[in-house]
């Protein structure tokens, strides 16, 4: 019991360390630990709507054909049971610039709810020169 209690208390701090709130209390997604920060903030949804967040990842729209409409997102990928799957949030419309799909960027907006789901109020998208890692992986 004691090893599992101490081997959870490592792994929140290595996520908590993988996380920086800059001094204007911005929680900035590092490219390490990718995957469990996403989870800890859908895990955490009622602490976290309203923070300011962002992270580094693949800007992505798709048509949803039955209504006509486009939806934004800015993921990155990860591999799992089921092969490649996306992670990471839709943006809301608003303050979205035209930009190319797969277009690596840079997104700060503000967690809000939509319908259930989470979703990012874009304050700011801006086109980076290099990319990051495009897959991460569960573990670091």
């Amino acid at each position: 019991m004691r090893k599992a209690l101490a081997a959870g208390t490592l792994a929140l701090a290595l996520v908590l360390a993988g996380c920086d709130r800059g001094a204007d209390n911005v929680l900035v997604i590092g490219e390490r630990f990718f995957v469990q920060q996403i989870e800890d903030i859908f895990r955490n949804r009622p602490q976290n709507m309203g923070r300011t967040i962002r992270y580094e990842g693949v800007f992505r729209a798709m048509h949803w054909a039955q209504t006509d409409t486009y939806h934004f997102y800015v993921v990155r990928y990860v591999m799992s049971c089921c092969g490649v799957q996306a992670i990471g949030f839709e943006l809301l419309p608003d303050n979205v610039p035209p930009l190319q799909d797969e277009t690596w960027v840079e997104v700060t907006g503000v967690l809000e709810e939509d319908g259930g789901f989470i979703v990012i109020r874009v304050i700011s998208l801006i086109e980076m020169a290099e990319r990051g890692a495009e897959v991460v992986n569960f573990w670091n």
